[in-house]
């Protein structure tokens, strides 16, 4: 994703990651290295990005991947990882999510 976090964005987001769901993926990453968001305004859409790929069965995991001193990292972090994991880098994020992607 790159841009300035917007309601325009996140509509693109929704439709992406709908998309992406639908092709009933192993597995899915979101890189926000790009994105801005400067007070977290995009929080909300992970989350329900997260009940989503919960949803689906078989479930879909979900990962995203940020530098690690934005607002949104925080405030994901504080709320718990487990919930939806947070990587800094898209090689750690690759590892993890193939780690507990059956082969």
């Amino acid at each position: 994703m790159h841009g300035v976090w917007s309601h325009r964005l996140g509509v693109d987001v929704v439709a992406g990651l709908r998309a992406r769901f639908a092709d009933a993926p192993a597995g899915v990453i979101i890189d926000l290295h790009g994105m801005t968001d400067d007070d977290a305004a995009s929080l909300p859409l992970w989350l329900a990005a997260r009940r989503a790929a919960a949803a689906i069965r078989p479930t879909v995991p979900l990962a995203l991947c940020m530098p690690a001193t934005t607002v949104l990292e925080t405030r994901l972090r504080r709320i718990g990882a487990e919930r939806l994991p947070i990587f800094t880098t898209m090689p750690e994020a690759r590892a993890a999510m193939a780690a507990r992607i059956p082969a």
